[in-house]
């Protein structure tokens, strides 16, 4: 790791003269589970609407995902899950275990309870990928990204 992070710095000091460097984050790798995509976008009309489908590079090529308006509770969760197309892929197949579909659940009516909550001040989440897992093992956020909504102007 030493090594790795030593020419990482020093490529970053070539390509950006200058640039600071305070450190790096190493975290395991996250494996054995499905990627999924939770989101949450700035609705003009509904205010913040949460979004859930497959992750990585599914949602890009499938599109498959599934919106909600925030707040909602567990069961409209579960509901938004068995919404998409790729339902069964959390379900186990090809010898793979099935994810905890309720970690998923709380996981998106979290999400939904804190869109809510900060209305005001976020235009977008975007966590991308969350890995859901088997029992037992805890699901994931590996990516995560929040766009602060801009201040408004006075009149």
């Amino acid at each position: 790791m030493r090594a790795a992070f030593a020419r990482i710095t020093q490529n970053a000091a070539r390509a950006v003269p200058g640039a600071r460097i305070d450190g790096a984050l190493i975290a395991p790798m996250i494996g054995n589970g499905v990627e999924c995509i939770l989101g949450v976008t700035r609705d003009p009309v509904f205010g913040p609407v949460v979004m859930f489908g497959l992750g990585g590079i599914l949602v890009e090529v499938l599109k498959d995902v599934t919106f909600r308006r925030a707040p909602f509770d567990l069961a409209e969760a579960h509901r938004m899950i068995r919404e998409i197309r790729g339902w069964p892929v959390l379900g186990g197949v090809r010898g793979q275990p099935a994810v905890d579909v309720d970690a998923i659940a709380e996981a998106l009516a979290a999400l939904s309870r804190f869109a809510a909550a900060n209305a005001d001040t976020i235009e977008s989440i975007d966590i991308n990928p969350f890995i859901a897992r088997p029992h037992g093992q805890p699901a994931c956020a590996v990516d995560a990204l929040i766009v602060a909504r801009a201040p408004r102007a006075r009149a």
